[in-house]
């Protein structure tokens, strides 16, 4: 069982699936506990996301819709569901400081996941809220509030602290949302969601880092040489495995997908949605050359080490491509018992 957590910065009760306000998404920016907050981001991402989806022909997936599963599978890292189970079986008989250092391996992979994705949403969700709005207003209001939108964006790289990758992002989903092709459509989104998947992911960088750093970073720590012996013999056995568990997997609605694996084909046998099975977009086309080693294939997509942000982004791109019209990853994360907990700002009994 899982203790209630109460929260005076918890945002207001919306309705189901609502569209949630800028002030709702501010005071989840604001909230302290990690537990709590997740599952409020996890729920906010796909409020947004079916808020987008009626400027896409309902066919098509925004980056939110990802970034809910996404946050969804940090959930259980972050309320510690999978890292100490699995430290715990990976090793037998436990000293003290054995267990002193599972303790903290597990923490450190718990804050270091909060904090990623308290970043990412803080940065993201008030973009895509304002992006709703831009959409949603009266037809001559829309590209002037897109324009505004765009050049409140800091120029510059992501690396730099800059958002153009942003800046192209938002507008590209604004032609998209005008586009009456429906391959044009398909590709401005993927491009778009590519943009910001490229974006974020460069922003996770050191929080990434950090927790695939933590098992050997508080080993070489320890002081008794004996125990040090032992953990390095099973670290170095066992660590490609922990890492691809602890972090290369991610919950989907009808399946878990392991990161460090080849993205799976659709259920039909195919690799990409018919729209998406050739790219013309020139813009697109130049960005997945940077970010896919394998074009127009699922083949080669797996990621060898989800710590480099080459191997994430050929594994990110071809599974936005892939599961770019897949309706299930529009269900909601999660029931609507859950929800009402989780609007009564405490965290809901039971598995998430």
């Amino acid at each position: 069982m899982q203790p209630a957590l109460a929260s005076s910065a918890a945002p207001s009760q919306p309705a189901a699936d609502a569209l949630p306000t800028m002030a709702e998404i501010q005071a989840v920016i604001a909230m302290n506990e990690p537990i709590l907050r997740n599952l409020w981001i996890t729920h906010t991402y796909h409020g947004l996301d079916l808020a987008l989806a009626r400027h896409f022909g309902g066919a098509h997936l925004s980056w939110c819709a990802y970034g809910t599963w996404a946050s969804k599978s940090a959930g259980r890292f972050i309320r510690g569901e999978v890292v100490w189970p699995l430290l715990q079986g990976l090793f037998g008989r436990r000293t003290p400081a054995l267990a002193g250092w599972l303790t903290r391996v597990d923490a450190e992979v718990r804050r270091h996941t909060a904090e990623g994705n308290h970043r990412v949403f803080t940065e993201l969700a008030p973009l895509f809220r304002a992006l709703v709005d831009a959409l949603d207003a009266p037809a001559d209001e829309r590209a002037p509030r897109i324009a505004a939108l765009v050049d409140a964006l800091r120029p510059g790289a992501s690396e730099d602290g800059g958002q153009d990758a942003l800046r192209r992002a938002f507008a590209r989903y604004h032609e998209a949302a005008l586009a009456r092709d429906p391959k044009v459509q398909a590709e401005l989104v993927l491009l778009a969601n590519a943009l910001v998947g490229y974006h974020e992911q460069i922003r996770l960088q050191a929080p990434i880092e950090a927790a695939l750093r933590s098992p050997a970073a508080l080993l070489v720590e320890i002081e008794a040489l004996p125990l040090r012996r032992l953990l390095g013999d099973r670290i170095a056995q066992g660590l490609r495995g922990l890492m691809t568990r602890w972090l290369m997997t991610l919950e989907l609605p009808e399946a878990s997908i392991r990161l460090g694996d080849n993205v799976p084909c659709l259920a039909d046998g195919a690799m990409f949605p018919r729209e998406l099975a050739a790219i013309d977009n020139p813009e697109l086309l130049a960005l997945l050359r940077v970010l896919d080693r394998t074009p127009d294939t699922l083949a080669g997509s797996a990621a060898n080490d989800w710590g480099r942000l080459e191997d994430r982004m050929n594994y990110i791109v071809d599974l936005f491509r892939s599961r770019q019209r897949d309706v299930t990853l529009r269900r909601p994360p999660f029931t609507a018992r859950q929800v009402a907990a989780i609007r009564d700002h405490h965290c809901p009994y039971g598995p998430l």
